[in-house]
């Protein structure tokens, strides 16, 4: 009792401007367990509006999960400025599925909430999260994921204005285990950049029509429907027309036939920096990449381009585009290094992979010559 009042004698001593400094540093979760109660002060300080709070309840157990929503998650809510719930092991409870709808708590109380970050959700709460979204005026940053229990083989997630539109949303990642479709979505939006897991190449090529301001992409891309009507609705000089500023792509690339993704890559002329996954013996194609980066890419300094095979290699991909340690060697001309690109095979029991990037040492020489 004594060292509680000794405790509490000296924190009064402190400016209140101390406490901000120190509380702003802490999760309210430890914060009130440690100095609500102490005394009027400090709950007044506590309490107050200008207070903001950062806290993320992914790792917290059921019981430690239920504690915090009937006891601290009022007092914070309105103050909240970056907020995480969900958590990725779901066997114990689904803490997603308790806090929207066992505690049905309403996320556009969180007035001032520049970041939320939700992990594994189900499906079906999708529509509740985008209807929420676009009324936290000051979100900036979002990130969502659903848990892949929930996923069937032809679940597919809808997209509307309502996710994308928010006047301050700059940053959104989604990685939903399942099909993407941004149909829906018919309005600009403001965002800068953006991780999608998966999506069909069609349904991105309408996405970007309406993301000009859109910087940064990563993407998970497997099949394309419909692709003759894709290839003849396809803008030309698709960049230019729709004002997009996209320096950075980065994608995974699933069933999509080479012609097919160097027709989309041709119309992304600004891009400064490119990161490709791929998975079929056809991306081989040395001269179709030498005349993507001489024709359309020519702003392009940034390169990881990574083909995976995996093994037997079967005859006809040999007669076709050779093996792939003199593909190799054509990845390795003039033409690449002048670039400061650089290509090498690694082969392992099942699978190789040949990877061309940026040779530091080359870059370096080139610098020196600008």
């Amino acid at each position: 009792m004594k060292n509680r009042i000794s405790i509490s004698s000296k924190l009064e001593t402190f400016p209140n401007e101390i406490f901000f400094e120190i509380f702003d540093r802490l999760l309210p979760s430890d914060l009130y367990q440690a100095f609500y109660g102490l005394n009027i002060r400090l709950n007044t300080i506590l309490n107050d509006s200008r207070m903001r709070f950062r806290d993320n309840i992914s790792s917290f157990n059921s019981k430690e999960f239920h504690l915090y929503i009937q006891n601290i998650l009022p007092q914070i809510l309105n103050r909240l400025v970056s907020f995480t719930f969900g958590t990725y092991d779901t066997d114990e409870y689904q803490q997603a599925s308790c806090f929207l709808h066992t505690y049905s708590i309403d996320l556009t109380h969180f007035q001032h909430l520049r970041t939320l970050v939700i992990i594994k959700m189900t499906i079906s709460d999708v529509p509740i999260i985008q209807s929420a979204v676009i009324r936290l005026i000051h979100l900036v940053n979002l990130r969502l994921s659903v848990d892949s229990n929930d996923v069937g083989r032809l679940s597919v997630v809808n997209i509307t204005n309502d996710l994308l539109l928010g006047s301050r949303l700059k940053h959104v990642k989604m990685d939903m285990c399942a099909r993407i479709v941004f149909e829906n979505i018919n309005q600009i939006s403001n965002i800068e950049q953006l991780s999608i897991v998966w999506c069909q190449l069609q349904e991105l090529t309408h996405l970007l029509q309406y993301t000009p301001q859109l910087y940064t992409l990563k993407a998970t891309i497997s099949g394309l429907n419909d692709s003759q009507n894709w290839i003849e609705s396809f803008p030309i000089n698709f960049t230019q027309q729709y004002n997009l500023r996209l320096r950075s792509l980065k994608l995974v690339i699933d069933s999509i036939l080479f012609d097919h993704l160097l027709l989309f890559l041709q119309q992304l002329t600004e891009l400064r920096s490119l990161w490709l996954l791929l998975n079929h013996y056809e991306y081989m194609n040395v001269d179709k990449w030498e005349n993507l980066f001489k024709s359309s890419l020519v702003k392009l300094d940034q390169l990881d381009l990574t083909i995976a095979l995996m093994k037997p290699i079967l005859p006809v991909q040999t007669i076709l585009f050779s093996t792939p340690s003199l593909i190799c060697e054509k990845f390795n001309t003039k033409f690449w290094f002048d670039r400061g690109w650089c290509a090498k095979l690694h082969e392992y029991d099942h699978c190789i992979r040949l990877i061309v990037l940026n040779n530091m040492i080359s870059t370096i020489k080139r610098l020196k010559r600008q």
